[in-house]
């Protein structure tokens, strides 16, 4: 690219021409991870990246990014020792040139963050560090106000990956069956050298004869085909302690997915949530309100009351002067304070007094004769 085709580095990065070395090397991290031919797989973010590179490393070097504000682009024409980009001869060279300016070890840390590790110019994409989990479960669990209240057992269908028991996991009938895999050699991976003109990256992608796991088989195991496992439709049974609240997260371990390379199963993560009900609703502080039905006789006679509690019926008896919303507590009948509690909330009764709709002569007859004799009278004064 001639000299009067190149972008302003400056503008690349997008960055002032006062910029100090944080902010250029923050915009060059953007860019690089935007960009890298390993993340971004259009042919154009290559040319982007090279383009992103070459400005981080003119003006990460105080010597360069001096002759370039002075002189732009023709400023950097046959520096010497590096000074030029053609005169890279790989990405240790590219390390050690910006090294003079102190950019060498940003420059790496972000193509580890890539790969994972490795020394200058050589990073590891394919992490072989033993045995992983298999893949975690994730349930949603609905529960109503008994269950939350006392814990109950569930049980959910599961479409898990399972060890195949006709090879044992190991894809074949025989042991015998299992050989190393020729074109990593047994390594499950490989080395691939990307050139991008002013570096070059060596990064290890998984093998594509063994999909990286190192061996391949004379005769596969028909069950499972040669996976050394399957997925399988399997029960699982989930206990729901009590002192569980909505929101709240349960783990059981190692019930989940089979992990191919010989580690534990996957966890079973358990998220808890409350079904909606038309009578209860749940407070912060473990206790619950209850939308009590009474009479407006009983009201008035201030009788003693049945409540349906999930304990069982509880008799109360109504306060004086109780009206639509007077709250009465039930102690010890709302939510365990946790599991292992014997603490529990309260059953807290909002009333809500029903008035019938129709009523018979001879029940009008007598609330005429009551009344008539009464003194209570209800008035209305618009001065308060």
């Amino acid at each position: 690219m001639a000299n009067k085709e190149k972008r302003d580095y400056y503008e690349i990065l997008g960055v002032s021409k006062t910029a100090d070395e944080k902010e250029i090397k923050t915009a060059y991290r953007k860019l690089a991870k935007k960009y890298h031919p390993d993340v971004n797989k259009d042919p154009e973010a290559v040319e982007k990246f090279k383009e992103a590179t070459e400005a981080a490393e003119v003006l990460m070097d105080p010597n360069k990014r001096s002759r370039y504000d002075q002189f732009g682009h023709a400023g950097l024409d046959g520096a010497s020792s590096g000074g030029g980009f053609g005169g890279f001869g790989g990405f240790g060279d590219f390390f050690s040139n910006m090294g003079a300016g102190g950019g060498g070890d940003f420059f790496e840390d972000i193509f580890s963050g890539f790969f994972g590790g490795g020394g200058r110019g050589r990073s590891n994409g394919f992490r072989n560090s033993g045995p992983e989990r298999g893949k975690d479960l994730i349930a949603e669990i609905q529960l109503n106000f008994k269950e939350l209240i006392f814990g109950t057992t569930k049980k959910i269908e599961a479409n898990l990956l399972t060890k195949c028991e006709d090879c044992d996991g190991f894809g074949a009938k025989n042991k015998e069956d299992v050989v190393k895999c020729e074109f990593c050699a047994g390594a499950g991976f490989v080395n691939v050298t990307q050139d991008l003109g002013i570096a070059k990256f060596q990064t290890q992608q998984k093998c594509p004869k063994c999909a990286g796991a190192g061996k391949t088989f004379k005769n596969k195991c028909k069950t499972c085909k040669g996976e050394g496992c399957y997925h399988k439709k399997t029960t699982l049974e989930i206990v729901i302690p009590k002192g569980i609240f909505p929101g709240q997260q349960l783990v059981m371990r190692n019930v989940g997915n089979y992990s191919k390379s010989g580690g534990e199963k996957g966890h079973l993560y358990i998220n808890i949530h409350l079904l909606k009900s038309k009578i209860f609703e749940l407070t912060e502080e473990g206790n619950i309100k209850m939308k009590l039905n009474v009479s407006y006789l009983d009201v008035i006679l201030q009788n003693k009351i049945q409540v349906e509690t999930f304990d069982g019926p509880v008799q109360i008896k109504l306060p004086i002067k109780s009206q639509n919303g007077t709250l009465i507590n039930i102690e010890n009948k709302g939510l365990y304070r946790s599991q292992n509690s014997s603490h529990r909330g309260k059953l807290i009764c909002v009333i809500n007094i029903v008035i019938p709709e129709k009523i018979n002569e001879q029940e009008k007859k007598l609330f005429e004769e009551i009344y008539n004799m009464t003194d209570f009278k209800v008035e209305n004064d618009i001065n308060e």
